[in-house]
């Protein structure tokens, strides 16, 4: 078995290493540009913002480290949606049997090289992975502040993430901007409603309340994404309002008091 994978290893190894070099160095064979309309518009998409150029970087680099034993599984894994993208370009875009064959074979490959270090992925794998600067003796991590609304958070706990959360919706605002913007706003919404009924609960209150600005919010954000309108004079109107509640709430977390003993919803949480 290991003489297999190892054997493996070196095939997949070397192919990638070769095509890498092949396109930058050697030119042996052409790249595909492919026959079928979308083949044809998806390569020339990628050749001229020069993501090509990266895709072919990446399986050089990964390539050389899989040849050589070093940092293996991190190499398969990052060379994967190479392997994937390829197989969808030969497969769904291109149907040329030759070229599915080949890219399905490299994709197996590389899946299965990566299984045989499955061990490796062990942390990546978990349902709550720790991130830097957590320990599991630890009471506050992202998964209690912003996921599950059982429990209570302290009002400096709070104060903390609700800076990050403004700083994530910052970079939206003024840097991402338009409709992808927007979208990914409406996702924040949820760890924003967590944050803010686990300090509630801190402070003795039932997380119900919330119900208002979230309603609000959701509506705001109907109307900024264009599903709804109503009015020209509401559509100004109803975000207003749903941003000033908002803010309401959050200064109320952040000056209210949380409850020194046990209540309803769990231990004090630290101030």
């Amino acid at each position: 078995m290991k003489q297999l994978v190892t054997v493996g290893r070196l095939i997949f190894g070397a192919w990638m290493l070769v095509s890498g070099a092949n396109y930058f160095f050697f030119s042996l064979w052409p790249i595909p540009t492919g026959h079928e309309p979308l083949a044809i518009q998806l390569m020339a998409a990628l050749v001229h913002s020069r993501l090509l150029n990266v895709a072919m970087a990446i399986e050089l680099i990964t390539g050389a480290l899989i040849l050589a034993g070093l940092f293996v599984p991190v190499a398969l894994c990052v060379v994967m949606p190479i392997s994937t993208c390829a197989l969808y370009w030969w497969v769904i875009l291109e149907h040329r049997p030759a070229g599915a064959l080949l890219a399905l074979a490299t994709f197996a490959l590389n899946g299965l090289l990566m299984w045989t270090y499955l061990g490796y992925y062990g942390e990546a794998l978990k349902r709550h992975a720790l991130m830097l600067g957590e320990s599991r003796g630890e009471r506050v991590s992202f998964d209690s502040i912003f996921v599950s609304p059982n429990g209570r958070t302290a009002r400096g706990e709070f104060a903390a993430a609700l800076i990050t959360m403004l700083l994530v919706v910052a970079l939206y605002v003024f840097l991402v901007t338009g409709r992808t913007a927007l979208w990914s706003l409406l996702v924040l919404l949820f760890p924003g409603v967590i944050l803010h009924a686990r300090r509630l609960h801190d402070m003795g209150h039932s997380a119900w309340p919330l119900v208002v600005p979230a309603v609000l919010m959701l509506a705001a954000f109907a109307i900024w994404l264009h599903i709804v309108s109503l009015g020209a004079q509401l559509d100004a109107v109803v975000p207003l309002i749903a941003l000033v509640t908002s803010a309401g709430f959050a200064i109320w977390g952040c000056l209210g008091k949380g409850q020194v003993e046990a209540n309803r919803f769990g231990s004090p949480a630290a101030a």
